[in-house]
């Protein structure tokens, strides 16, 4: 008798995991709560779905117990960016690459990766159930009984709380409380900033490529303070540290090419001795105008400065401080509402290098729900790939 599993949650790891199951001859049954599945992955990647990164490594995961690190390791090394992309190959997507080793399926849209993991799903036997939201399993006789039929394996999949209009959820992690295991507290990662300086829309929906915290970038800047692939990446970091303090500061180097010599140097040439030139006119060759007028303000000069001609050294060099040093100071983020990913989970520590439970035989989580998330850029579909593969592979093997 073939062997039953059940998969809660038709994201991109219980997707991807029930084919792998399937094409091994189990029975599969996929729960999902949502009317269709995948919906967070078709909206990755702003619809292009940012499917892996060919730059695959460790540093670019993190957990919020150090110790774990080689858990990490362990799950990627045995499905890595090779191993991805000729799975995909192999269900007809071909990956096309981006900067930074980002990859992208060749169509360029989310729906070819989601279409392609249901249809080798469907075609292998898996049985999809939608509209199935799961908050009670009971534990009888070695069996999982879901909707009264009994499974010999669960595998839980559900994602993290992140973004609940697509489909985010609680339901992981009760189901791992409800069988003993431990939650690390969760907090929103890759998500935008909140800042409580004064005249941001002066700025709003101007987009920069400059350095903030050691990681260079876009950065947008809006109404509510900070976004961008920039922010992204240092968000995490920062919503970390929002548990436990209630302000922090950012710096963003708008002109990281330039050291601040070398920028009072091009802007004291660029001054037109013979024209009075408006403050935000002249900065304008370098930066954007809004963003120019901004800074202007922030540098408080004296009144009597009207135009370029009015400019004295040390007012050269107090813009020009500003340009390389741009504070923010940041309050909040824009929480599980908006954030991409969440970081937290279930307690890796109470999980084996086969993503089977410690505490209950045949008991799997994999995916988001864990603690571990990933940087911007494909890491965080490859995270869910590869503790799906290695599941399924320890279930294959018996």
């Amino acid at each position: 008798m073939k062997t039953s599993i059940a998969i809660i949650g038709a994201g991109a790891s219980g997707l991807f995991t029930s084919v792998v199951l399937a094409s091994c001859g189990f029975y599969v049954t996929l729960f999902e709560k949502n009317s269709k599945i995948g919906k967070k992955l078709l909206a990755t990647g702003n619809g292009r779905c940012n499917i892996s990164n060919k730059n695959l490594s460790p540093k670019f995961f993190h957990t919020n117990n150090k110790k774990n690190r080689k858990f990490i390791e362990n799950i990627i090394e045995q499905f890595d960016h090779e191993s991805c992309k000729e799975f995909f190959h192999n269900i007809g997507v071909e990956f096309i690459y981006a900067k930074n080793g980002r990859a992208y399926p060749m169509s360029q849209q989310s729906s070819t990766v989601v279409d392609m993991l249901e249809f080798e799903a469907v075609s292998n036997g898996v049985k999809i159930v939608l509209n199935s939201q799961i908050d009670n399993i009971e534990y009888k006789n070695n069996r999982y009984i879901i909707n009264n039929q009994p499974f010999s394996h669960l595998i839980i999949s559900t994602g993290s709380i992140a973004m609940p209009k697509l489909g985010g959820t609680n339901s992981g992690y009760e189901i791992a409380k409800d069988f003993g295991h431990n939650l690390i507290d969760r907090f929103s990662s890759l998500v935008q900033l909140v800042s409580e300086n004064k005249n941001l829309d002066t700025i709003s929906g101007v987009k920069v490529e400059a350095k903030v915290d050691d990681i260079f970038g876009d950065i947008l800047f809006t109404k509510y303070g900070l976004s961008g692939s920039a922010i992204l990446d240092i968000s995490r970091k920062i919503s970390a540290k929002l548990q436990k303090q209630n302000k922090h500061k950012v710096t963003i180097d708008l002109l990281p090419t330039f050291s601040e010599e070398e920028l009072y140097t091009k802007l004291l040439f660029n001054i037109k001795l013979d024209k009075a030139q408006p403050l935000d006119l002249w900065l304008n060759f370098i930066i954007n105008r809004k963003l120019a007028r901004y800074i202007i303000d922030l540098a408080v000069l004296p009144k009597y400065i009207e135009t370029t001609k009015d400019l004295k050294e040390d007012h050269i060099k107090l813009i020009v401080k500003h340009i390389k040093n741009l504070h923010f100071t940041i309050i909040d983020t824009k929480g599980f509402g908006s954030c991409e990913v969440v970081a937290g989970g279930v307690d890796i520590e109470q999980i084996d290098n086969n993503l089977e439970s410690k505490l209950h035989k045949n008991l799997y989580f994999i995916g988001e729900v864990l603690d571990v998330d990933g940087n911007c850029g494909g890491y965080n579909l490859q995270w869910a790939f590869s503790s799906g593969y290695v599941c399924a592979n320890s279930i294959a093997k018996g």
